[in-house]
């Protein structure tokens, strides 16, 4: 979680709705005013960032 919070905004916001949550990424478009589509770039971004520093910290 630690690791999470360390991610910028848009990412971390993305990601903890859609794992912690369970929101759908079209919901979580609608609750945040984004198209669908750039929450899916959030999201995929996101994992690459979390996974790059779960890697640095391991």
């Amino acid at each position: 979680m630690q690791a999470l919070q360390a991610l910028p905004e848009p990412y971390k916001t993305a990601l903890y709705l859609f794992y912690y949550e369970q929101y759908s990424t079209r919901q979580i478009a609608k609750l945040l005013g984004r198209r669908e589509a750039t929450v899916r770039s959030d999201l995929r971004r996101g994992r690459l960032m979390l996974k790059l520093r779960l890697e640095e910290q391991g």
